[in-house]
């Protein structure tokens, strides 16, 4: 796994937000995609790159989680989903590829790094799907973008 630095300008994404539990994320996920798509759609607007997830924390095996997709500024909330803001600045990410259940592995191996950097894990981190069950029927083909701002 390749592990990088980046840099990031703030992006403006619309979907749902709620408290999921870990056992529920994958409905979570069906549910928010699809009101976030239906409302771009009602407002004649398109995705400005792959779906996103943001999460904010987590407690007791819940997480607080935004999903949806990246739009142009303003792209605005609705009576079915919120706006949220990636934050801009520096990054560390890196791609898993494979199946969404393997994700587990490359957050360990995060956490291993930022720790043998002498850094904390940042609360704040999301999550694009670059390839996934949409566009690639081979799961052990998806990828997941996994990004962690830092300072």
């Amino acid at each position: 796994m390749e592990i990088v630095r980046g840099e990031r300008a703030a992006q403006e994404i619309v979907g749902l937000h709620e408290q999921v539990p870990g056992d529920e994320i994958a409905e979570f996920f069906s549910r928010a995609m699809t009101a976030a798509a239906e409302a771009l759609a009602e407002r004649g607007l398109e995705p400005t790159g792959p779906p996103v997830a943001l999460y904010q924390g987590m407690e007791e095996n819940s997480f607080d989680v935004t999903a949806g997709f990246p739009v142009m500024p303003g792209a605005a909330p609705s009576d079915d989903v919120v706006a949220a803001m990636l934050p801009a600045g520096a990054t560390v990410e890196t791609i898993h590829t494979g199946r969404y259940e393997k994700l587990s592995a490359t957050y360990q191996e995060l956490t291993a790094w930022f720790e043998d950097s002498g850094m904390d894990v940042p609360e704040v981190m999301w999550e694009e799907y670059l390839v996934g069950p949409d566009s690639e029927t081979d799961p052990d083909k998806w990828q997941t973008r996994v990004v962690y701002p830092v300072d």
